[in-house]
């Protein structure tokens, strides 16, 4: 069996058939603050949020053990909130979502059903935002546990040229030895996500051992600079966003998907 895996952690990740859990089966600090920023940067640039401050605030919200610290920063909130231009119907209905939450939290605190409530619709409302946007993630490879045959996606922003240098994908293992190498000239003209099928041989034809294997791709040399583009697993394109017991998943490509708490970075395509 092959899996996707972390190569700086423990958890590993299979195919889209099979969804991973979270640690803790909620949505974290720090991917909640990677959805707010989505939201922050749709705001109408003649109205911008304070951004440091509503992110810092913000982030407290998941840190329900500090009850007297998260009823002082969620007030400061109010008070922030209280400045905004509407800029949609729907941030204007997460707004008044808020407030009641804060209410709520002033009676009693040791009730986070609110919070909960609140969280989830903020991470579906910032979810549109995500999709069609370039995530990267912790993933780096595959982590392999049999002689199976194992599928991944690598993510090519611009077509392969294979007049450009040699594209090349290239297998890591733990020791950051090259094991295998595979002409990517056959791929000439594709972009986007290319699947790939490795038989977890190295380059001698040997069944490589069980264990991490980073996988990476170079392609279209740069005459200027003599560099190529390079790609990896676990970056790629957001094809979707999938929830499982309130949990947002990120969809990359056909063969991953990781909780959103395992995305380090989103940007533009381009």
């Amino acid at each position: 069996m092959a899996t996707i895996t972390n190569t700086n952690s423990t958890s590993t990740y299979t195919s889209s058939s099979d969804v991973a859990q979270n640690n803790n089966g909620t949505l974290d600090k720090d991917a909640f603050m990677r959805l707010f920023l989505e939201q922050l940067k749709s705001q109408d640039p003649t109205s911008p949020m304070e951004t440091e401050k509503i992110l810092e605030q913000t982030a407290m919200l998941t840190q329900l053990e500090q009850q007297e610290e998260m009823k002082k920063t969620l007030s400061s909130m109010t008070d922030t909130m209280k400045t905004m231009t509407d800029t949609s119907t729907k941030l204007a209905e997460l707004q008044e979502t808020m407030s009641n939450t804060l209410k709520d939290l002033g009676t009693s605190l040791d009730n986070s059903t609110s919070v909960t409530t609140f969280l989830a619709q903020l991470a579906g409302y910032n979810s549109v935002g995500m999709i069609g946007k370039v995530a990267e993630t912790n993933v780096t490879g595959l982590n392999i546990t049999s002689n199976d045959a194992v599928k991944f996606d690598l993510y090519f922003d611009e077509p392969i040229d294979a007049s450009k240098g040699t594209p090349m994908l290239k297998i890591y293992n733990e020791k950051n030895e090259l094991i295998k190498e595979v002409d990517l000239s056959a791929y000439n003209g594709q972009k986007g996500y290319v699947t790939f099928e490795w038989d977890t041989k190295d380059s001698g034809g040997s069944y490589v051992a069980n264990g991490a294997y980073n996988v990476t791709a170079e392609y279209n040399l740069d005459s200027a600079t003599n560099k190529y583009k390079e790609t990896r697993i676990g970056r790629g394109e957001v094809q979707s966003i999938l929830y499982e017991n309130s949990v947002p998943y990120v969809k990359l490509g056909d063969n991953l998907i990781l909780p959103i708490g395992n995305v380090t970075q989103f940007y533009e395509k381009g």
